[in-house]
């Protein structure tokens, strides 16, 4: 009999021991699947080499050097993205759970770099005569949001940037930038040029053509 009973003691402490076992298991796994749901991801839509990033002020590295992806917390993050010699790129992200956040970054050379046209150039009065043209792009002017209308008031020339529908290229007062449009607070800004009273022109999608008080530059950016 007393040997029946501590049997049935014996059960039963294993019984208890597996049932808590079971429940560790059982919150760790929940505590897992929370937290993975509680992550977005972050994919930087880039093919750019030597790139450095920050993320909320912390260095992180980038393994993959087409199109990185990284996972964050849902929630506002800082993501600040650097290329030697040019401006750096910044934007405020809001990651969602389980859902893909893609940024689109944008560089301009710190020292934009060019060559003045003279009128003896073959070429001279052909390039002159694109600026008697309309230098807006009403496509790219359709694009600005009307809380920045002050910017379509003061644009001599404006374009796309590149082959991009988020970003123009504008002239304005004495210098020519390149913006993002893609958001009532414009959150990137950097110059291309600064001068007296820049017109452009946009050749292709790596050079400029700029008239600024009667000298003709062919200008990378």
């Amino acid at each position: 009999m007393m040997q029946l009973m501590k049997e049935r003691q014996l059960n039963k402490k294993q019984s208890y021991f597996y049932a808590i076992i079971l429940i560790t298991l059982l919150v760790v796994i929940l505590g897992i699947f929370y937290r993975n749901n509680q992550y977005g991801t972050l994919q930087i839509k880039s093919s750019d080499e030597g790139l450095t990033l920050f993320i909320d002020n912390q260095r992180v590295e980038i393994e993959q050097k087409i199109n990185p992806q990284f996972k964050l917390k849902n929630g506002k993050h800082t993501v600040v993205i650097a290329k030697d010699k040019f401006w750096p790129w910044t934007k405020e992200v809001e990651i969602k759970k389980e859902t893909d956040s893609v940024v689109q970054p944008f560089f301009i050379p710190q020292n934009t770099s060019g060559l003045l046209i003279g009128e003896a150039d073959s070429e001279y009065l052909q390039i002159m005569s694109l600026f008697q043209k309309d230098l807006i792009s009403q496509p790219a002017l359709a694009k600005i949001p009307k809380e920045n209308a002050l910017l379509k008031e003061t644009a001599t020339a404006l374009d796309f940037y590149k082959d991009r529908q988020d970003v123009v290229i504008i002239a304005s007062g004495d210098g020519i930038y390149a913006l993002e449009i893609d958001s009532k607070n414009i959150q990137n800004f950097q110059p291309i040029y600064k001068g007296a009273h820049p017109l452009f022109v946009k050749k292709d999608n790596l050079t400029l053509y700029i008239l600024d008080n009667n000298n003709l530059m062919l200008v990378n950016y």
